[in-house]
């Protein structure tokens, strides 16, 4: 039997506000984030925060005594940020709102001299809106992404490709 190679991903999947209000999703996601920088210590170990920016600002709200750390860990590649500032729901946004969303996060990972993670990050979504391959082809750089649901049957030989 052929050895087969598997690549896990630990990552949060962060909803700002879902069944919870944002301060109770928030102060669950502080208490992650500083979990993660003591075992980034401890470990060599890599964490993606679920491909949006937003979850920066959450944090440094709370602690902000802890945010040239979280940084550090950031531009060292240890944790992966980015692209979107914020996930977005592609079914109740236009395509003008989704390219501010890239442009948004881009400009707060200048400002923090940050990389931002160089996959579409798409892993929640109910549907793809049909501008997201041009999006991505036309407007970035980006060169893969994930997709979880949403994608039609033929998507290997689709605009996805």
């Amino acid at each position: 039997m052929d050895a087969k190679k598997v690549i896990i991903v630990p990552h949060t999947h962060w909803d700002r506000e879902w069944y919870l209000p944002f301060q109770r999703f928030r102060y669950m996601l502080v208490e992650l984030i500083d979990e993660l920088l003591d075992t980034l210590k401890q470990q060599d170990f890599m964490f993606m925060l679920d491909g949006q920016t937003v979850v920066l600002e959450d944090y440094f709200e709370i602690r902000p005594e802890r945010k040239e750390e979280l940084l550090q860990w950031i531009r060292k590649g240890k944790i992966a940020v980015g692209p979107w500032y914020l996930l977005p729901d592609e079914w109740l946004v236009g395509g003008e709102s989704l390219i501010r969303n890239l442009e948004y996060s881009h400009d707060l990972g200048t400002k923090l001299d940050i990389p931002m993670m160089q996959v579409a990050y798409l892993p929640d979504q109910f549907g793809h809106s049909s501008v997201i391959p041009q999006l991505i082809g036309d407007l970035t750089n980006l060169k893969a992404a994930v997709l979880w649901r949403g994608g039609p049957p033929d998507i290997l030989t689709g605009p996805f490709t």
